[in-house]
């Protein structure tokens, strides 16, 4: 149950944080995150796109650098070949702020 909780409301600030990063170019529509194994599964579709773009995460890490709330993701794995050259390059082992409300929540359960 704790553990329900604590991915659930991990997803929820990741999804957002997501969405505001990438608005520009789609929008999130499936996040799946498992705190036991530290892997988050996803599914976007971009603008022009037909069919979503599925995406794995190996690995991420959370973090607090001068007093914010981060995400650091690693072995990521798309289903397009030349994403994942892109990712590789601008996102492998980069980090992404968390919204202080959902900072918060995760203080509060991990």
């Amino acid at each position: 149950m704790f553990k329900k909780m604590k991915d659930a409301a991990l997803s929820k600030g990741a999804k957002v944080a997501i969405n505001s990063y990438i608005k520009e170019y789609g929008k999130m529509l499936k996040l799946n995150l498992d705190s036991k194994n530290k892997s988050i599964d996803l599914e976007v579709l971009l603008e022009g796109e037909t069919e979503p773009l599925s995406v794995n995460v190996e690995r991420y890490e959370l973090t607090e650098e001068n007093g914010k709330n981060l995400l650091k993701i690693y072995g990521i794995n798309t289903s397009r070949a030349w994403i994942n050259t892109i990712a590789g390059s601008y996102l492998e082992g980069k980090s992404f702020e968390i919204p202080a409300e959902y900072a918060k929540m995760l203080k509060v359960i991990v």
